[in-house]
C-alpha cells in the first residue's frame, strides 16, 4: 500500500493545525492524516525508492566517468609511445596518465573494495637492502612468457597468467627471480616464486603495508593477494588496436583482463560467469573511441560471431583472419 501511495501521491503537507509530526497525504483527493511517529516512517517508506534509485544513478554515473577518464588516459599513454598498449599491464601503463589515482579503476558497486594490487608488493634484497616493487620499473619488469619458462621450472595453464622477472643488478642475469602471476576468478592474483638466477643474495617478500610475508621468499612460495585488482577488464587485444573506433576497449568485468578474442579464447566460455553488470543488470562499456555506454551482457556476448567481430576482434585480425 506505501508503494502505491508513494507513486500516485501529489501533495505531503505539514498544516499548522496539526501536530509537528502530524503528516497529511493526498493521493487523488483522498486526504490521509497519518499522526505521530507513525506518520514520518509511512514518509520515510515513500521517499527511499527515490533515494535509492538517486544513489544507484549517481553510482552509476560515476562508473562512466570512471571509465572516460581511462580512455581519455589511454588516448595519451598510446599517443606518447605511439602503438598499442598490453593487455596484461594495462593498468601499469594507464595509472601514471592520472597521477596514478587507483580510484579511477573501481566502480562504486563493485562489492570488492579492496584494492590491494600485484604491484602493491615488494620484493625486499636483504644483502644490498634495496626494496623492489612488483611493477615495471628499473629492477622489475613483465617478463616474456617465452623467455621466463626457460627460467621457471612450471607449467602455465592459466590464459591470464604472466611473468614478473626482478634483477638486483649485483650481478648481470637475466632474473634474479621470476614470480607467476595468476589472476583470480574473484579478484586479485596467486603469487608464485617460480626460480629464477640462484646466488647467495636473500629475498623477502613484504606485503602492502611492508608486513613481511616471505622470509626467504624463495622457489615455490605462494601467496594469495584478495581484493579487486581492477572493477574493469581489458580486451585481450587491445594490442591490436589502429582503426578500431567501435571496438571494445574496456568494460565491467570480474578480471583484469577480458581473454574472449580469437576461435581460441578459453575466457569466452565463461563470459557470463565473469562480466560484471552491476547497475540493475546493464554494465557500462569504453570503446576505443572515447564512448562510454550502457548496455546488456547479451549486447557484447563474444560467442555471438557478428558481436565477436564488430564489437571485440581488432580490424587487423579481421584482415588476416588470424586469430589468437
Amino acid at each position: 500500500m506505501l508503494s502505491w501511495a508513494g507513486a500516485r501521491c501529489g501533495l505531503i503537507a505539514f498544516p499548522k493545525d496539526t501536530s509537528p509530526t502530524d503528516i497529511i497525504i493526498i493521493c487523488f483527493g483522498v486526504v490521509l492524516e497519518i499522526p505521530g511517529v507513525a506518520g514520518v516512517g509511512v514518509l520515510v517508506a515513500l521517499l527511499l525508492p527515490a533515494v535509492m534509485q538517486t544513489r544507484g544513478s549517481a553510482r552509476r554515473t560515476l562508473c562512466a566517468n570512471n571509465l572516460h577518464n581511462l580512455g581519455v588516459a589511454y588516448q595519451h599513454h598510446i599517443g606518447k609511445i605511439g602503438r598499442g598498449m598490453s593487455a596484461f599491464d594495462w593498468r601499469q601503463s594507464i595509472l601514471p596518465e592520472l597521477e596514478d589515482k587507483e580510484e579511477f579503476l573501481l566502480c562504486p558497486d563493485d562489492p570488492r573494495q579492496t584494492m590491494y594490487d600485484v604491484d602493491d608488493f615488494t620484493v625486499y634484497i636483504v644483502n644490498n637492502r634495496r626494496s623492489i616493487p612488483l611493477e615495471p620499473g628499473p629492477w622489475c619488469w613483465i617478463g616474456d612468457s617465452d623467455f621466463c619458462q626457460q627460467f621457471a621450472d612450471v607449467q602455465v595453464t592459466n590464459p591470464d597468467a604472466y611473468f614478473i622477472g626482478f634483477e638486483d643488478l649485483r650481478y648481470n642475469t637475466p632474473f634474479d627471480g621470476i614470480v607467476l602471476v595468476e589472476p583470480l576468478a574473484e579478484g586479485g592474483a596467486k603469487l608464485t616464486h617460480v626460480g629464477g638466477h640462484p646466488h647467495a643474495y636473500r629475498h623477502q617478500l613484504k606485503g602492502p603495508t611492508g608486513e613481511l610475508l616471505a622470509n626467504p621468499f624463495d622457489k615455490g612460495f605462494t601467496w594469495e593477494v584478495h581484493g579487486a585488482d581492477s572493477s574493469y577488464g581489458g580486451n585481450s587485444r587491445m594490442g591490436k588496436f589502429q582503426t578500431d573506433g567501435k571496438k571494445i576497449l574496456l568494460l565491467e568485468y570480474m578480471k583484469p583482463v577480458a581473454n574472449v578474442v580469437g576461435s581460441n579464447a578459453v575466457g569466452a566460455i565463461g563470459f557470463y560467469d565473469n562480466v560484471a553488470p552491476r547497475h540493475d543488470g546493464m554494465l557500462n562499456v569504453l570503446y576505443v573511441d572515447g564512448r562510454v555506454e550502457p548496455t546488456t551482457p547479451q549486447a557484447v556476448d563474444p560467442t555471438d560471431p557478428l558481436i565477436h567481430d564488430s564489437k571485440w576482434c581488432p580490424d587487423i585480425d579481421m584482415q588476416l583472419r588470424m586469430y589468437y
